[in-house]
């Protein structure tokens, strides 16, 4: 097998987890080879600065190997580290595990890049949260293949219309329905209206952006499986906490 080696690659650290002694296993999502695990070797020791290998930090990497587990041979920062806190802090976490749950190993995805750097770069400097977690969760979507229409009756293929029900199949997508009073308390229907905003990107209004969130949780929920995301977690904890101190 040729020996592959990658010099000065554009990357961010999605998880790290020990390895041996001293050494890490790394989750990376580069810009020209998607997502990929690499050892880093002795990077636990002190003199070598582990700290570098700290989420949302962009970085310029470089690894090489035989084997499908390759070996971090260089890391350097490229740029300033993007520093969150709080509920910022646990949307990065959340953002970063959906790119190492969703997305197949070794699969380029320059686009998806570009916009994880922006997202965590608006993070970082305090924008609105909400509105752009939603437009890069429907992105992951579709460069991980599993893309909605959200304007579009999938049975009729009309036009989604404003003022009518459409029930969700997280798999394929929205279809019209007439649902009784009791129906419509079903988290999987959705008014017209909230859809055509939502796939417009216009979350301005409170219940379309209840309705884009609970959209895209059960669109991400369709390929997870059954094992719940970890970041949800402890961010759903870390609220109890606050409640109880409070």
């Amino acid at each position: 097998m040729t020996n592959l080696r990658v010099d000065s690659e554009p990357a961010f650290v999605l998880h790290t987890r020990p390895y041996r002694e001293t050494s890490q296993l790394v989750d990376l999502f580069s810009r020209h080879y998607g997502r990929l695990r690499v050892v880093a070797r002795g990077f636990r020791r002190p003199k070598n600065g582990s700290r570098i290998l700290a989420p949302f930090t962009p970085l310029l990497v470089g690894w090489s190997g035989k084997s499908e587990l390759k070996t971090l041979v260089s890391a350097e920062h490229s740029g300033r580290s993007l520093m969150l806190s709080g509920e910022r802090l646990y949307s990065g976490f959340y953002l970063n595990e959906l790119l190492i749950r969703l997305l197949v190993e070794h699969d380029p995805h320059q686009y998806l890049f570009d916009h994880y750097l922006n997202i965590m770069t608006s993070l970082a400097d305090g924008e609105p949260i909400e509105p752009a977690l939603r437009l890069f969760e429907r992105n992951l979507l579709d460069e991980a293949g599993y893309g909605l229409m959200i304007d579009t009756d999938i049975v009729s293929g009309h036009p989604v219309l404003p003022d009518q029900w459409y029930r969700l199949d997280p798999s394929t997508g929205f279809s019209f329905c007439q649902p009784s009073a009791q129906d419509k308390t079903s988290p999987y229907l959705f008014w017209g209206k909230a859809l055509l905003a939502i796939s417009s990107g216009d979350y301005q209004d409170l219940e379309t952006a209840r309705a884009a969130k609970r959209l895209m949780r059960l669109a991400i929920q369709e390929h997870l499986g059954n094992k719940p995301l970890r970041s949800r977690e402890l961010f759903n904890l870390q609220k109890t906490n606050e409640v109880k101190t409070s």
